[in-house]
């Protein structure tokens, strides 16, 4: 593998995803500028698939890689028995959590009666999601790249014009709550296209087979359990304090005496204001999750000495990098906003009244947490490449408990804004427990995967180059 060469193609390719995906954002904004219940709505039923598949995943992804890097096994039993796991252990989690949405949860409490056509296609997309998970993590261990930033891409692609045609067929109404319903069917067809897409590039490195390999489940499973409940912490850390913004506010209103109905919008309008700025505070993640499953792999492959001289370079470029955006994020904030607004032909007031004021104090809560939590990231994925999943799990773990209990706490009265602070204080914590980890584990010093070095110019320079080198070869 040719790392800085696939670097700087992943980096481009997710350059493109981030471009797909906020601008499906903005068009979610903009349906949704003076409906912010309706936005928030939408943000928390996109979110559910992907909450569920984290939970439904097993590892089996991250084992994937892993095992079949360390030549352990081969690429052909690990496919077939993730297909098996995808199918029917997804399958599973999807009845049991349309089950629950739909009979448990309004037994337990009736101002929680779901509609199915919302609930049912968030479910089915759960063994999809696994599928085309599993398919191209074989593509990643199999050194296809290029085909696994494909599917990527196609993932942000397709869900756009999917959305729309759900949502011009509903009726094409916000009121109405037709985005949210757009948005749910749209990422079941989407999903679909994905998987297909998926099974379709893999089939030149493996056959397309399912069956179950005990030796190999069994192993996966014993090294992927934690690197599942790593993945799933990670994903509900960036994501459960949508669902713990609308449950904790909704309950705070209704025991004001706000009648459900008002209390739901309220909280709807809340996570929309949280939304918002996750996706504007989240924008320094992108080169770190850009880098993250390509350096696993590199990882996994790399003896301890090559690991432990890339890593902090890595980790500290990241943090650099991640800091210059945050401060042009939240200085560019309100004006790229208030210029998408008026393009649209609506006033720049929608923006600035309607939605800068609350959207601003959480981003301005929510910045510091994100910067420090890119560091985190990258050690973790180094972490779990040399098979130490544990530290991960417990890095994961203090930050779940941080801003589940920041949340109760400071939600009740402060809404988004408390929810930005909670997550920022609980990021801090996971980056320092990281941190710390990293530095015992590899004697390391700490700083040095904080502060940029001279010599990483040199790697910077080098990356641009071919980044430039690349685009100019394109366009030849």
């Amino acid at each position: 593998m040719n790392f800085r060469r696939w670097v700087v193609f992943t980096f481009l390719i997710h350059v493109l995803v981030v471009l797909l995906d906020k601008g499906g954002g903005l068009v979610l904004y903009l349906l949704c500028s003076t409906e912010q219940d309706q936005h928030g709505k939408s943000n928390i039923v996109a979110t559910l698939p992907f909450v569920l598949g984290a939970i439904a995943n097993l590892g089996l992804a991250t084992a994937l890689v892993y095992f079949v890097r360390r030549g352990m096994h081969s690429a052909q039993t690990c496919f077939e028995t993730s297909m098996a796991v995808a199918l029917v252990w997804g399958g599973l989690i999807a009845s049991l959590a349309a089950g629950f949405l739909l009979v448990a949860l309004p037994a337990i409490d009736p101002t929680w009666v779901l509609d199915p056509w919302m609930v049912l296609p968030v479910c089915a997309a759960v063994p999809l999601l696994l599928v085309a998970s599993y398919a191209n993590s074989t593509q990643l261990a199999t050194d296809r790249v290029g085909d696994y930033g494909v599917v990527h891409l196609v993932t942000s692609l397709g869900f756009l014009p999917a959305f729309f045609g759900f949502f011009f067929l509903f009726g094409g109404s916000v009121q109405a709550g037709d985005v949210p319903r757009g948005v749910v069917w749209g990422r079941l067809v989407s999903t679909v296209v994905v998987a297909l897409l998926a099974l379709w590039l893999v089939r030149k490195v493996v056959t397309l087979r399912v069956k179950v390999h005990r030796k190999f489940l069994g192993e996966a499973l014993r090294y992927g359990w934690k690197a599942n409940l790593t993945s799933t912490l990670t994903y509900l850390n960036h994501r459960i304090d949508l669902i713990v913004l609308f449950a904790v506010y909704f309950a705070t209103q209704k025991a004001n005496g706000i009648v459900p109905k008002v209390a739901e919008g309220l909280a709807n309008t809340q996570v929309a204001f949280y939304g918002m700025a996750v996706t504007w505070a989240e924008l320094v993640w992108h080169f770190p999750e850009a880098m993250r499953d390509l350096f696993f792999s590199k990882v996994a492959g790399s003896s301890h000495e090559e690991a432990r001289s890339m890593t902090p370079v890595l980790a500290r470029l990241g943090f650099a990098i991640s800091l210059c955006g945050a401060v042009a994020i939240l200085l560019l904030m309100d004006p790229m906003m208030e210029l998408v607004t008026m393009l649209a032909s609506k006033p720049a007031s929608v923006w600035s009244d309607g939605w800068s004021p609350a959207v601003g104090d959480a981003l301005l809560w929510l910045v510091p947490g994100t910067v420090a939590f890119t560091v985190s990231k990258i050690l973790q994925a180094d972490l779990a490449a040399r098979d130490q999943l544990q530290t991960c799990v417990n890095a994961q773990l203090s930050v779940f408990v941080t801003m589940v209990a920041l949340d109760l706490l400071w939600i009740p009265a402060h809404g988004a804004t408390g929810a930005a602070a909670a997550s920022t204080v609980a990021y801090v914590v996971g980056t320092i427990w990281t941190l710390v980890a990293y530095s015992r584990q590899t004697g390391t010093p700490a700083w040095r995967c904080l502060f940029v070095h001279p010599s990483d110019f040199r790697y910077i320079r080098d990356i641009a180059a071919a980044i430039v080198g690349k685009l100019r070869r394109k366009r030849a």
